[in-house]
C-alpha cells in the first residue's frame, strides 16, 4: 500500500535536523495528521543494524558488555550498526561483527537471515536484521574491536540465557527474540 493511500497517512510539511551523529540524527517533522490537524514528530534516523544468533554445539554466544543508557552490564546477541558506505549486503555485515567481536566467522551461505524488525517504531527507523550463524570457525586475524568496544564472549545453554532474561541481565529486544527463536528451534527438533 502507498502511504498516501493509508487512512492514517501523515504528511510532513516540515522537518528540521537537530542532531547529527555518528550512529542516528534526530530530525523534528511538523505533520498533518488525518483529521487535518498539526503535530509534532521527533524522529531518529539511524542506519539499521545487523544482529547475529551464533549456534556452537548445543550453546549460543552473547557478549557482556556496559551500555551506558541502561546504566549496568548486559548480555546481548553480537550485533553491529550498518555504516552507511556499506552498501546492502548485510551478510557482509554480520560477517564483519562476528569477526570483530567472537573472532569468528563462516561461509556466507551458512548465515540464514531469519527475521528483520522495527527496534522502536514510534520514534526511530532503526531496522535490525537477524542472522543464524552455523559452521563458526576460529577467524585466522581477528578484526580489533572499536576503541570505545570493551566486551567478553560468553557462551550459554538455554537454560542459562533464560535465567539471565529473568534476572535483567539479558534485557534488549533482538537477544530476547533470539532466546525465543532458539526456543522454538528446539521445540521443532532442530
Amino acid at each position: 500500500m502507498r502511504k498516501e493511500d493509508s487512512k492514517y497517512f501523515e504528511e510532513v510539511v516540515a522537518s528540521r535536523r537537530m542532531f547529527g551523529g555518528k550512529i542516528f540524527n534526530v530530525d523534528v517533522e511538523q505533520v498533518i495528521l488525518p483529521n487535518g490537524i498539526p503535530a509534532i514528530r521527533e524522529v531518529v534516523q539511524h542506519h539499521g543494524a545487523v544482529g547475529i544468533i551464533p549456534f556452537v554445539d548445543d550453546k549460543m554466544i552473547f557478549v557482556r558488555q556496559w551500555r551506558a543508557p541502561l546504566g549496568q552490564e548486559t548480555l546481548e546477541i553480537p550485533a553491529g550498526k550498518i555504516d552507511p558506505d556499506e552498501g546492502s549486503d548485510l551478510k557482509e555485515v554480520a560477517l564483519r561483527e562476528m569477526d570483530e567481536e567472537l573472532g569468528l566467522s563462516t561461509d556466507a551461505d551458512k548465515l540464514e537471515k531469519v527475521t528483520a524488525f522495527f527496534a522502536s517504531p514510534g520514534y526511530s527507523n532503526e531496522k535490525i536484521t537477524i542472522f543464524a550463524a552455523k559452521d563458526l570457525q576460529p577467524v585466522e586475524f581477528k578484526r580489533p574491536l572499536d576503541a570505545d568496544e570493551f566486551l567478553n564472549v560468553e557462551r550459554l545453554t538455554l537454560a542459562e540465557a533464560e535465567k539471565y532474561i529473568e534476572d535483567g541481565t539479558i534485557c534488549d529486544g533482538k537477544s530476547i527474540w533470539a532466546v525465543t527463536y532458539w526456543k522454538l528451534l528446539l521445540a521443532k527438533g532442530e
